[in-house]
């Protein structure tokens, strides 16, 4: 279950504003145009079929741009609205809970990981073992032995 505590405000009512004005210009355009064509084929026996056509695709056109911002204005402050609304009542109750189902099938391994992408595969290579580097006081090891001196030893006043 995942719970839907709060909306973004702003971001929220953005994206339903630019929703709205979307769908209303698409709407327009696709009912709009048509309806000005059929009506431009009816009066094409009186004449005035250029003027009627003319006049009515810059209508729909007009109307649409105009109907797209209206509506997105009004849809942005709405939904302003309804988000601090939305967020004031589920501080009191909770919020709305849903329960997600993936029925997309497992992730795609991700490249790059610790054994190659695969979290449950095994290492294909040995990792290189390191040892602790061991850290030694000063004076140790104690100094390389001295070669022997060809000399012999000097001996008692001698020196």
């Amino acid at each position: 279950m995942v719970r839907i505590r709060r909306f973004g405000v702003i971001k929220t009512a953005t994206m339903a504003a630019v929703m709205y004005a979307v769908i209303i210009l698409v709407f327009t355009l696709l009912f709009g145009l048509p309806f000005v064509l059929i009506a431009g084929a009816a009066a094409r026996e009186t004449g005035a079929a250029a003027g009627i056509v003319g006049g009515g695709v810059a209508g729909v056109l007009i109307f649409g741009v105009l109907g797209a911002i209206a509506y997105g204005i009004v849809g942005w402050i709405m939904t302003a609205i309804a988000c601090l609304f939305y967020n004031l009542v589920a501080g009191w109750v909770g919020g709305i809970e849903v329960q997600i189902e993936n029925t997309s099938g497992p992730a795609a391994p991700q490249w790059g990981g610790p054994y190659g992408g695969y979290p449950q595969q095994q290492p294909i290579y040995q990792q290189p073992q390191y040892q602790q580097p061991q850290y030694q006081q000063p004076g140790y090891p104690p100094a390389a032995p001295q070669p022997p001196s060809p000399l012999p030893p000097a001996g008692p006043g001698q020196g």
